[in-house]
């Protein structure tokens, strides 16, 4: 029996990102989701998921479009530069969109995925999953809480190890920054990179560090970097996932992706004498990380709720990225509105 309010998802991209990652969230919600059909450029692929998850596997992008019933498309699709092209022939099909991370190559595609989504006047998502690690949603909540006073330093460091490329997970760092500047404008960026490709900075490899300053002096670090055993905040462990630095304190903030892990990796507090006790902010309750953006976004296609990272926000942390690239490969900071 068809259930009315479900949403009915053709899903784009049969590899892991398909599999293991968006049918697995998207078929923990049997009463909003249901998965109808697949397609891939490796048409084995589109084969085996059908045959795995009882789906049709459609032979192509535009025979997906054209199946009854499908009102989302999930482009999990590789590497980022296909993005793009799928996503805005589904929008202009009428369709609502997610596209898994990063949202494209550039910004200049970037643009043009929003442009059609607004016409269209359908939901373009970005999924961007590390928006709930439990790590950035403690982080976030100290923030906006005011806990720390007046903040004015985010550290957002992530330890790999990591060879070509960055792209792929660095966006994840990118994208919870731009989260955190809490609409904020960055007004300045410089950046270094172990191996800056000068020709093709987007291709720049290796590990990177940059800063971030926003147009009211606040100052937002983001590094990928080498697997260690300590640094001069640290010595002997890996250094904290984030720090905080208020006016009223500073925190730190170990790794903690899962809820489970905040029992053992807490954050930990220096605040200054008289100040408000960290104990005394309300406690975070958090269920499980990544299946929440699917929540958020049934309740943005079928109630009007707000789209969780809505396309301008992940073209922001596209467009972000690129700055980071060129800042590196120029040896110059640069002026920025972002």
């Amino acid at each position: 029996m068809k259930n009315d309010s479900e949403i009915r998802v053709g899903l784009v991209g049969c590899g892991n990102a398909g599999r293991n990652i968006h049918m697995a969230l998207l078929t923990a919600y049997p009463a909003l989701y249901r998965v109808i059909c697949c397609a891939d450029a490796a048409p084995a692929n589109a084969d085996a998921l059908a045959k795995d998850f009882d789906l049709r596997a459609a032979k192509s992008v535009e025979q997906l479009l054209a199946e009854d019933g499908v009102e989302l498309v999930v482009v999990a699709t590789r590497p980022p530069v296909t993005h793009r092209d799928v996503a805005v022939q589904a929008l202009r099909s009428g369709k609502h969109v997610v596209v898994e991370k990063p949202m494209a190559d550039s910004d200049a595609q970037c643009a043009e995925m929003v442009a059609a989504a607004a016409a269209a006047g359908r939901v373009l998502a970005v999924h961007h999953n590390r928006r709930w690690d439990m790590d950035y949603l403690a982080v976030r909540h100290l923030i906006e809480s005011g806990a720390l006073g007046r903040v004015r330093l985010v550290r957002n460091e992530y330890t790999a190890g990591y060879a070509g490329s960055p792209y792929d997970w660095a966006i994840h760092l990118v994208d919870q920054t731009m989260s955190l500047s809490q609409g904020r404008r960055f007004v300045e960026v410089s950046a270094t990179f172990c191996a800056p490709d000068v020709e093709k900075p987007r291709d720049s490899a290796g590990f990177f560090s940059a800063r971030f300053r926003t147009e009211d002096g606040v100052l937002h670090d983001v590094s990928m970097l080498p697997t260690f055993d300590g640094n001069a905040y640290r010595p002997g462990k890996m250094p904290y996932r984030f720090m905080l630095a208020g006016t009223e304190g500073i925190v730190y903030q170990d790794w903690c992706q899962r809820p489970e892990d905040a029992v053992a990796r807490p954050t930990f507090v220096q605040r200054p004498k008289g100040a408000k006790a960290i104990g005394d902010l309300p406690l975070l309750t958090m269920k499980r990380t990544a299946p929440d953006f699917y929540e958020s976004l049934y309740a943005a296609i079928r109630k009007g709720g707000p789209v969780p990272v809505p396309g301008a926000e992940g073209r922001r942390a596209v467009r972000a990225w690129e700055l980071i690239c060129q800042s590196a490969c120029e040896s110059r900071t640069l002026s920025v509105s972002l």
